[in-house]
């Protein structure tokens, strides 16, 4: 082997190791080729949490799992929806991570529990307010069962038993994981809103809403 050879050959095994070590630690794939190891492809959201990774919502964890089951925050969701469409809002480097998305949050008058204090961010959020939170992202005004009927009546959500839609079957009070938030921001996403709309300051008319039924 000459030496030009050789010289392109360590050239070639720099470049090689440069770019493995550049991969963030959330792409790293599993010993079955599975995005992550506790995912496996016959997961019920295995394609909606590759969908999220490869959108920039969210990340793995640095030992190669996502944690499918994990409960998500409020400050956590609302980055992940603010994420889907403007992309350009980044956490802070400086103080309180999600302070950025509130501020979006604020502008567009989406229900947060506050706007201002740190400790409701880290607290776990349930279902009823993410119905809030999507509904008011595609520019209505709705609280509560409302909110839940909205997106139960446009597709944007399912009960736990895709057959019977209704609202005691969304199971509002519940809180949610990381696998359920990434599945309703691909629904909305796939709704084609087309962008963060702006909530109505004035609670939207009900009676617009489709009929769904209590239980």
């Amino acid at each position: 082997m000459n030496k030009q050879t050789l010289a392109g050959l360590l050239l070639s095994l720099c470049l090689l190791l440069t770019i493995t070590a550049a991969l963030p630690a959330q792409q790293a794939q599993a010993a079955d080729g599975t995005l992550f190891s506790d995912v496996s492809n016959s997961y019920w959201a295995y394609d909606t949490i590759e969908w999220g990774v490869n959108a920039g919502l969210v990340k793995g964890y640095a030992d190669g799992t996502f944690k499918p089951s994990k409960t998500v925050t409020e400050a956590e969701f609302l980055a992940m929806i603010i994420r889907s469409y403007e992309p350009e809002v980044t956490a802070s480097s400086k103080g309180n991570w999600a302070s950025p998305y509130y501020v979006r949050a604020k502008a567009l008058r989406y229900p947060v529990s506050s706007y201002t204090d740190l400790s409701s961010r880290s607290k776990v959020i349930t279902r009823a307010k993410v119905a809030e939170l999507i509904s008011a992202a595609d520019g209505v005004n709705f609280s509560g069962d409302n909110a839940i009927r909205y997106l139960l009546a446009f597709g944007l959500a399912n009960g736990s038993d895709a057959g019977q839609a209704t609202v005691s079957s969304f199971k509002g009070n519940q809180s949610l994981t990381r696998a359920e938030a990434l599945q309703f921001i691909k629904n909305f996403v796939d709704y084609g809103a087309g962008g963060l709309l702006d909530r109505p300051q004035e609670a939207s008319n009900a009676s617009d809403i489709p009929a769904v039924a209590d239980r």
